[in-house]
């Protein structure tokens, strides 16, 4: 059904490109000596292009007239149109980041005016960085929010190859990777969560302006990336229902019209193997554009499994189809296509209480004893396809449409315990297919309000089903005396049938099995309908008025049902009252749903203090829909919708084009706050991981990041975040909450990275390069209850990318290391094995290091 679905939207593409008219070999610009377009205009208006020394455009520069309040940014062509101004002489001013700012002198005439201009390069500056986070093209120094963005210069001088390593960059950002199949997001305290088929993330992932929203999805090989873009606070009206904390923009590079592309090679320690590779071509000149790219990047874990193979490894194939078409002056078509495979060890998932079969207790020795050897594993694949379909009125107001489909599917197999012992042997699968449709107005109005308004449907089909497996010969010891699971050199305890006790009465001498299989299966449609609008008025010269809203309905609906599915029934079930089974109580489908109408939105207002300087403020209302979940005792639950209300005030600036300041500082008040926890009772039969209402929390913090051309041979870069949330002393209704006081989960109260780059020529062909960056985090818990021992204490971790660049051929020897001190920190703490007193822990990556070879042609 995929490749049916690529090879139709490939021709529906293609086909009709042979039919569209030319002129000299190449489409006609657009808009230029166009009299349908140009009547429609005001008396006097001015367009033009705005390109660097090699005739590049330069998209999301800033273009003002002097003493209007007219102003707007080039496009993605690098085009602009200022409307209704007044014939005389007029003062055109250019800002780009890396240019010098430029004034230019004309004479206005009646009708159209048409300009190219050219920016100088200053001698050295920063990277100039292009954003679309108000979905059209600006310079990140003119958008008043609290954004942050990895472009692909960084990514490719720090060697980010993992979303782990591209969060140090982002200040109020952390991302946690168990497995491949449940990435976790974290944006200044508040992590995505996602335990249903029917919960929504808080934070929204997007992949070329689509939604992916589910977790599984969410875990993208950063391959031929432009950039990526991070939104902090409340999202809602411009990213969806899903972005209440924020949202994460992975944008891919886009075909151009210029043969191009890059071979890289690499190896290193862990048997670590890596291949990329991407190719543009013009098949079109003008016209069409296509461009593929690949990875393979796979090595071994750094844990051994006394059982056979290794944990916490990499396996991943991907690749990606792009073309970009423009079969008349104002069409454009983009097409997307991906997939990606993973296929990887299992997760370390292991015990500091317990000994491995070499009678060993820590966790940093590099060995663990699970005993399901290499069944033990995580995985997923996925494929999707986009296509973005643009009709423009003018240079600022045009219609799109994104019609997308994406279809994948994960797994993965884990030791709940730890130990050799088969006490908690569990795996779960998902499978999502979704579909989104967006069409969107973007419009300029008299070149002082810029936004853009539309409506999006989006459908997904999802489901989950967890297995468990346990051996009751070992799990008995979780519920009478844990502290015999294991003997001092690490094998399992058998108990082969209930103890003669009294408190056991006639089940006393029952036979426990050794094999005894359940599931619990979930499925869930979810589908919603969005209409939003969003925009920046002029309000004067100096002021700058923003504003959103989007009004949400959403349809959820979830069946349940729980099913003894092999082996033999559960004795220690007749204990928990679950029987046959032991923790997920059999019962038939079951259904519960829920239709929403909500509205979200953002109010914000910036004053520009000149061409390098603005200060602003912002409001935003966040929401999390209802979640919907069952019990593993199959009870229906519905949890209010999550409020979150933001307050934030912050600057950017820069100067002479070598200096980049971004600072914010926020206030947050969440209510009906959803916090997730592993729930063991056995009085009621209660074994899951479910979403509970935490209550009121407030947040407050600050982030700040900087960006320095010190010399044209260096560069030095750092950010900061500071956070203090916790939840409140009471609830909504005046009572004491469960977590009073308690600091949010994965919420370091200090963070830092910082960094330089630094090159020199040693001959008029060889370039040095060394880029060696430090992050550092505080205190962290890994649960919302704060529990002592569940925590990792302050660390930091260096990494270094450095080698030879040679300028003819165009080639890069590099060699890198991360965590080059060899830190030792855990990324994961509690776990399955916490509803039994005997939590687990995930080792971080040791000492990494390797080589590679890159060609670009």
């Amino acid at each position: 059904m995929r490749q049916i679905l690529a090879i139709v939207i490939v021709l529906l593409v293609v086909t009709p490109v042979f039919g569209q008219s030319k002129k000299r070999g190449k489409v006609k610009r657009k808009y230029r000596n166009v009299e349908t377009v140009s009547k429609k205009l005001q008396p006097v208006f001015l367009r033009g292009e705005i390109y660097d020394s090699e005739k590049n455009p330069l998209i999301g520069a800033s273009v003002t007239i002097d003493g209007t309040r007219k102003g707007v940014h080039t496009n993605s062509f690098g085009e602009f149109l200022i409307e209704n101004l007044q014939t005389g002489k007029a003062r055109i001013r250019i800002s780009y980041i890396g240019y010098k700012i430029k004034t230019t002198d004309l004479i206005l005439r009646p009708g159209e005016n048409f300009k190219k201009i050219m920016l100088a390069e200053e001698n050295f500056h920063i990277e100039p960085v292009t954003v679309s986070s108000q979905k059209r093209e600006q310079q990140i120094l003119d958008v008043p929010s609290a954004i942050t963005v990895v472009g692909a210069t960084s990514i490719e001088q720090n060697n980010i190859t993992e979303l782990v390593q591209m969060s140090e960059f982002v200040p109020g950002l952390y991302i946690r990777e168990q497995g491949t199949n449940r990435p976790g997001f974290v944006i200044r305290g508040l992590p995505s969560d996602e335990v249903s088929p029917s919960a929504q993330p808080r934070i929204s992932t997007y992949y070329n302006n689509v939604p992916i929203n589910r977790a599984s999805l969410s875990a993208v090989e950063l391959f031929d990336m432009e950039r990526i873009e991070v939104l902090k606070g409340p999202q809602n009206s411009l990213f969806g229902r899903s972005a209440q904390a924020g949202a994460v923009h992975f944008i891919s590079k886009m075909p151009g019209n210029k043969t191009e592309g890059f071979i890289t090679a690499g190896m290193g320690n862990y048997a670590h193997k890596e291949f990329r590779a991407a190719v543009n071509i013009p098949v079109i000149e003008d016209m069409l554009f296509i461009r593929a790219a690949g990875i393979y990047n796979a090595r071994d874990g750094y844990v051994k499994n006394t059982f056979g193979g290794t944990l916490n490894g990499k396996k991943t194939i991907a690749g990606r189809f792009s073309a970009r078409f423009i079969p008349a002056y104002n069409h454009t078509i983009d097409l997307v296509l991906n997939y990606q495979k993973d296929d990887t060890p299992g997760i370390a998932f292991m015990s500091k209480m317990f000994p491995n079969t070499n009678g060993v207790t820590d966790i940093f020795s590099g060995t663990a004893s699970l005993e399901q050897g290499e069944s033990l594993a995580t995985g997923k694949d996925f494929f999707d396809a986009t296509i973005n379909y643009k009709y423009y009125i003018d240079e600022h107001t045009y219609w799109s449409s994104i019609s997308s489909y994406r279809n994948g599917n994960s797994s993965a197999r884990w030791d709940g315990d730890g130990t050799a012992s088969a006490a908690i042997d569990m795996a779960e699968h998902t499978a999502a297919k979704q579909f989104y449709q967006e069409i969107r107005l973007n419009f300029s109005r008299n070149s002082r309000l810029n936004g853009s308004m539309g409506g999006s449907y989006w459908w997904e089909k999802a489901n989950q089903t967890y297995w468990f497996s346990p051996n009751e010969q070992n799990t008995f010891h979780l519920f009478f005396d844990p502290t015999y699971l294991v003997t001092p050199d690490g094998q399992p305890i058998s108990v082969p049938a209930l103890p003669n006790i009294p408190q056991l009465g006639p089940l006393a001498g029952m036979p426990l099995p050794t094999d005894h299989q359940e599931e619990n299966i979930s499925m869930a449609t979810n589908q919603a309908t969005e209409i939003f609008i969003d925009g920046t008025y002029q309000l004067t010269k100096k002021i700058f008025v923003t504003g959103g809203i989007r009004g949400v309905y959403d349809i959820y609906k979830l069946s349940n049902e729980a099913v003894f599915t092999g082996g033999d029934p559960s004795t220690l079930g007749m204990l928990t009252g679950n029987y046959p089974n032991l923790f997920f109580k059999p019962s038939d489908t079951q259904e519960i749903s829920k239709n929403t109408f909500s509205f979200t939105g953002r109010a914000g207002l910036k004053y520009k203090i000149n061409d390098q300087a603005n200060v602003f403020t912002n409001y935003s209302r966040g929401r999390r829909p209802n979640v919907l979940q069952f019990t593993s005792t199959g009870e229906k639950e519905i949890l209010d919708a999550e409020i979150l209300n933001n307050y934030d005030a912050g600057f950017k600036t820069s100067f002479l084009s070598k200096v980049f300041i971004d600072a914010v500082g926020f206030f947050q008040q969440y209510k009906d706050f959803q916090t997730s926890a592993w729930v063991a009772d056995p009085e009621s039969g209660e074994f899951n991981y479910k979403v509970k209402d935490g209550g009121k929390a407030t947040s407050w913090g600050a982030e700040a990041s900087v960006k320095v051309a010190v010399i044209k041979q260096l560069d030095i870069f750092g950010n900061y975040g500071w956070l203090h949330a916790t939840f409140d002393s009471t609830d909504v209704d005046g009572l004491t909450q469960e977590y009073a006081g308690n600091t949010f989960r994965l919420s370091p109260e200090h963070s830092f990275t910082f960094g330089f780059n630094a090159r020199v020529n040693i001959t008029p062909n060889i370039k040095l390069f060394i880029t060696p960056s430090y992050s550092f985090k505080t205190h962290i818990y890994f649960e919302d209850a704060n529990t002592k021992g569940l925590e990792q204490d302050a660390y930091g971790l260096l990494n270094i990318n450095g080698g030879l660049e040679l300028a003819e051929p165009n080639m890069i020897l590099s060699v890198y290391a991360t965590n080059l001190l060899d830190e030792q920190y855990v990324t994961s703490g509690g776990n399955t094995g916490v509803m039994f007193g005997i939590p687990t822990f995930v080792p971080g990556a040791p000492r990494m290091f390797g080589a590679k070879l890159s060609w670009k042609f």
